[in-house]
């Protein structure tokens, strides 16, 4: 493991006690869309959590059940973000549709957090103890998830999201944080990696480079495979962590071409780093046998419309696919279009992990006939929730326990390609891929 790669991780498990010391004192609420208030100079006593994010009273209530979002609408984070976003507004139109949750309408109450942990963090205070929200759903990335998980843990609130999945999400064991994809971060590319060890040994790539945009979950991604193919013989030529501010990849793309490699696993953020990336690739004419990026690929329209026919033979995994049988599946496609319409019809994963977070949350609530977050996490704890991705069930820390699958683009429709047996599965895997 490269240096800089241990020193992102010592940064973010830093960062994350000190955001749990600082979740222990009474701090007052920031502003929506503010920084984060200063902490006290001195230590300050500590208040009772209470025993439930909602008041006693709120079940007896007559007014709307709000749920509250701190969500990345603008920055880096923001396309990834907005897609999880429009699938939590999916949801709240169908729960109203059909009468809304308790017998009441739901509300969607968001921050725009701007890809920043520390105004999310201070957002989700807000939210809680000035807002008063009766719910909470998960921001996207594990970067936010890991400092905003505490704060629900802090109020015992549950966090039901769809996009943190980062090993240090659960390394603190939190009760009321729950993440809806079938697996974690770290085994994201399995299906991937699977795929290349059952090529004959004469079709193998033989070299593989790894860059990586500076997250968790990114990282996460690239370790567990990098792992896997060390392992059964693959040579690394090629490491490299690159900052969230990178949006020149002249130098990455040369530097990959000159070590040789023959497939390139990239850890990405999501569709500007893999568009600046692979245009990088195509102005040098390097044609690497076989690309991977863990985020970008899987934002439908977006994608495509960055990279057109480049898009050709790229690889990603996800836990959904638009055309699952999944229950519920077809009509949560429907109602996206419906309301997000776009001339390639394609519905983004994102959309589906939030909406996903969003059943689940829902079946919290219809389990316990109630808004108490308390038996709201327990009911979660000791029962299993059918969404569009599966279904899905977890142990003590949060951990979802299934498996992913791998999509390519191919000919214009990103298709499910492994494993052989995958329900999903349309098509064969290509390799090596076309030229760009």
């Amino acid at each position: 493991m490269p240096l800089n790669r241990l020193s992102v991780t010592s940064r973010v498990i830093a960062a994350c006690s000190l955001l749990a010391a600082a979740c222990n004192v009474s701090t007052p609420p920031a502003q929506p869309g503010g920084a984060a208030p200063a902490p006290p100079p001195t230590s300050a006593a500590v208040a009772p959590a209470p025993t439930t994010g909602a008041p006693a009273a709120a079940a007896a209530s007559t007014g709307p059940i709000v749920v509250g979002v701190s969500q990345a609408l603008t920055g880096d984070k923001s396309d990834g973000g907005t897609a999880i976003e429009n699938g939590y507004k999916v949801w709240i139109k169908e729960v109203n549709d059909s009468g809304g949750l308790l017998g009441r309408q739901v509300q969607l109450k968001d921050y725009d957090n701007n890809s920043l942990a520390d105004t999310s963090v201070s957002q989700y205070e807000r939210l809680i103890t000035v807002d008063k929200v009766d719910l909470l759903l998960g921001p996207v990335s594990s970067a936010l998830t890991i400092p905003d998980g505490p704060v629900a843990e802090k109020y015992h609130m549950v966090m039901s999201e769809g996009a943190g999945g980062a090993p240090p999400v659960f390394e603190r064991n939190l009760h009321y944080l729950f993440f809806v994809q079938p697996g974690t971060a770290e085994h994201q590319a399995d299906p991937f990696t699977d795929y290349i060890l059952s090529l004959p040994a004469d079709q193998r790539p033989k070299t593989a480079a790894y860059p990586s945009f500076d997250d968790p979950f990114a990282t996460a991604v690239v370790d567990q495979a990098r792992k896997a193919l060390e392992g059964a013989g693959i040579q690394t030529v090629y490491t490299q962590i690159y900052p969230p501010t990178q949006t020149d990849f002249g130098p990455i793309a040369q530097q990959v071409k000159q070590s040789g490699a023959d497939i390139v696993f990239c850890g990405s953020a999501g569709t500007s780093d893999v568009t600046a990336f692979v245009q990088a690739m195509v102005s040098i004419n390097y044609q690497p046998k076989a690309t991977f990026f863990s985020a970008g690929p899987d934002e439908g329209t977006n994608f495509l419309e960055a990279l057109g026919e480049r898009t050709e033979g790229i690889f990603n995994a996800a836990g959904w696919v638009q055309d699952a049988k999944t229950p519920g599946n077809g009509k949560f496609v429907q109602e996206y279009l419906e309301m997000f319409a776009n001339k390639d019809n394609l519905v983004p994963p994102e959309a589906a992990e939030g909406y996903s977070a969003a059943q689940v949350l829902e079946a919290a609530v219809r389990g316990t006939n109630s808004l108490d977050n308390a038996k709201m996490a327990d009911w979660l704890h000791g029962n299993k929730v059918q969404t569009v991705q599966g279904m899905i069930g977890w142990d003590a820390a949060g951990r979802p326990q299934g498996t992913f699958t791998l999509l390519q683009w191919q000919k214009g429709k990103f298709v499910a390609v492994w494993p052989k047996d995958d329900p999903s599965k349309s098509a064969d895997p290509v390799y090596p891929k076309p030229n760009w």
